[in-house]
């Protein structure tokens, strides 16, 4: 039986590496692009893509470098750049390959990026707006192509242990990193790839077109809960205060 090709445009990520490995062992022929095609050409992606064999399956994008500069200090060039790998890499990846779907009547666009499509980073309003146009254009895919076969997945990786360091006095986010998931440890760069190949299967079919914020909890994760010690010094402090008895939720 002919092994499922699967297409990872940007190897950059020690998450992309990971997944080329786990899919190629694990039943799927995962690949990449040439080292010198540039996605923002759509005309030479699509160039490329014509050579392909026609048991493409399915594309994973990842999300582009991290661009780190204050707004104030960010130029026309600045931008060009961050919009040629951001969002206009992913609008040509989207374009010629949703359209090759569409043809063969079944493909899944998966589209590995950020919790920066939502939170900003500090110091990278460009990188910022650009995985949130990509959170939208995934949306956008599911709404043009779904009728034809196609899903469409975008995923919001938290931060990982492979990132540039993205620490400013702006955003307190990338300090304190491991603190901040409930496991108290950044997840290892293969945390995803189960979660890929789920995506992967028509199993999948009924969250096509979904965000899904596959962050390890670290976005929705306040700190530690209160010790039961904790509270009863809470409340003995408010007996000593005079104050109104209080309920503490869980107590007899």
């Amino acid at each position: 039986m002919q092994k499922k090709r699967v297409l990872i445009t940007d190897l950059r990520t020690r998450e992309a590496q990971e997944a080329l490995r786990y899919l190629n062992a694990n039943g799927y022929a995962a690949f990449t692009v040439p080292e010198n095609l540039r996605l923002w050409r759509e005309k030479e992606l699509e160039s490329w893509a014509e050579t392909l064999d026609s048991d493409l399956y399915a594309v994973i994008h990842p999300a582009p470098p991290l661009f780190l500069s204050p707004l104030e200090e960010q130029t026309e060039e600045f931008f060009q750049k961050a919009a040629d790998e951001g969002i206009l890499s992913a609008f040509c990846v989207t374009k010629v390959f949703a359209g090759l779907f569409r043809q063969l009547g079944e493909g899944v666009l998966i589209y590995l990026n950020s919790i920066h499509a939502e939170k900003p980073v500090g110091r990278g309003s460009l990188f910022s707006m650009g995985c949130g146009a990509v959170q939208m254009l995934a949306r956008e895919v599911n709404q043009d192509y779904g009728t034809h076969g196609v899903r469409s997945f975008f995923i919001q990786r938290g931060i990982s242990e492979t990132d540039p360091d993205g620490r400013s006095d702006i955003s307190n986010l990338y300090y304190g990193v491991n603190m901040r998931y409930p496991e108290r440890k950044i997840p290892a760069p293969d945390a995803l790839n189960g979660l890929l190949a789920f995506l992967l299967s028509p199993a999948a079919a009924p969250l096509s077109g979904s965000d899904l914020r596959a962050d390890g909890g670290m976005t929705m994760y306040y700190g530690e809960r209160i010790t039961k010690e904790q509270l009863e010094e809470i409340r003995r402090q408010m007996l000593l205060d005079n104050r109104k008895e209080v309920t503490i939720l869980g107590e007899e």
